[in-house]
């Protein structure tokens, strides 16, 4: 099977000849990939360990102070960061006017400041607006021929309302606007839906497959706002943005990540027509009870621990997660094996080789039907973290 076709195998909840398998790491395990399998590229990587590989093809947002930025493109600690200005050798502020500084020891951003960070007037950002859509003229042409490729397509999402807006106005001061101005929160989310449509339908209309919202909006064991003011705000916006982008295309898929415990609004994801839910963070929540509660609803992604396995774990210990992920979140379809999080620099290349390869080689005859017992939690759980709290809380 292909890519394209395995994928979607595993959306319709069908069993394919493999569970689709997708990479997802630092800079520095991927060119410690590199020298662990004698290979130039990530690519090549990506082709030993027979992982999915997607193409992305979009439209682009011109935001012109920046695309005539004279630092051009800043790679950072997590990659390409796109266009900024530099304040100073480790400062620079981002195309949405968002502040940040690389720490000291070149591994992590600290947020500084945003546009709304000491205002709430909307109107002093200069939003994108439909003139500064670019769509290139033959993107339905390379949507079809990276298809006829066997790539599953990925197209121009836009930005997360949560993650977009806390980074605009500050983390502290948003979760007060939640509850002390959600007039303000519905406002904001109603500027970026509209930005959103516009980078979304033009997509949809060229028949890419998904668009993928990555932010988080839940912590280790409860949500960052409560289930009730989710479901009054955020909730909204993505019931709008779904039903208007599929009016474009009904067939598109959706893709929803947050780390941390979900599960009260998984059913809610559900209803607002998301195909895909990520990451199954397993300290946060069961994979497996998850797959037994939703797993006939919603295709599930993720699942592997880096917070404990992948830094701290043996071999034998990774060997063993991917078995429990393999047998009980992929029976019946519906499911996509990847890390719950981008596997992180202090995580060895021995066990980083054996999770992919372990996945890669797995023998699906030994997943039946729902297990007729489920763990009592998941393998990670058992292994001791040896981080600080700070420090776990930085690479979550």
């Amino acid at each position: 099977m292909t890519p394209r076709e395995r994928i979607r195998a595993v959306l319709n909840h069908q069993m394919p000849d493999r569970i689709p398998i997708s990479l997802g790491w630092r800079d520095e395990v991927t060119e410690a990939a590199k020298a662990y399998y004698k290979v130039g590229s990530e690519q090549e990587v990506a082709m030993i360990l027979d992982a999915d590989l997607s193409r992305s093809a979009g439209v682009k947002t011109l935001f012109p102070e920046y695309e005539k930025c004279i630092n051009g493109e800043l790679y950072g600690p997590f990659g390409n960061i796109g266009r900024t200005i530099l304040h100073d050798e480790r400062t620079f502020e981002d195309r949405w006017g968002v502040v940040e500084r690389v720490g000291e020891n070149g591994k992590y951003l600290e947020w500084i400041s945003g546009p709304f960070a000491k205002t709430d007037d909307l109107d002093s950002f200069d939003w994108p607006k439909a003139d500064r859509i670019v769509v290139p003229p033959d993107l339905a042409e390379k949507v079809r021929l990276l298809k006829a490729q066997g790539y599953w397509v990925h197209g121009s999402s836009g930005a997360h309302p949560f993650k977009q807006a806390w980074r605009m106005r500050g983390m502290q001061n948003f979760l007060c606007d939640y509850v002390e101005n959600p007039e303000w929160v519905e406002a904001f989310q109603d500027r970026i839906l509209q930005y959103c449509l516009l980078v979304t339908r033009p997509c949809a209309a060229a028949g890419v497959d998904q668009f993928s919202y990555w932010g988080d909006v839940a912590m280790q064991k409860r949500m960052m706002v409560s289930p009730e003011s989710w479901r009054n705000l955020d909730k909204q916006f993505w019931k709008r943005l779904i039903a208007g982008t599929r009016e474009v295309n009904p067939d598109v898929t959706f893709f929803f990540h947050s780390d941390g415990n979900i599960t009260e609004i998984i059913p809610d994801l559900i209803e607002v027509g998301f195909n895909i839910v990520n990451p199954l963070q397993p300290e946060s929540v069961d994979p497996a009870r998850i797959k037994r509660d939703f797993g006939d609803k919603i295709t599930l992604d993720g699942g592997g621990s880096v917070q404990r396995t992948l830094p701290f774990g043996t071999v034998a210990d990774v060997k063993r997660e991917v078995d429990y992920l393999m047998r009980c979140c992929a029976y019946n379809g519906g499911y996509m094996f990847r890390a719950s999080n981008v596997v992180s620099f202090d995580c060895s290349i021995e066990n980083v080789v054996a999770f992919y390869e372990t996945a890669r080689d797995y023998d699906l005859s030994k997943i039946g039907g729902p297990p007729r017992e489920l763990p009592d939690e998941p393998p990670c759980r058992s292994i001791q973290s040896k981080r600080s709290s700070a420090e776990t809380l930085a690479v979550s």
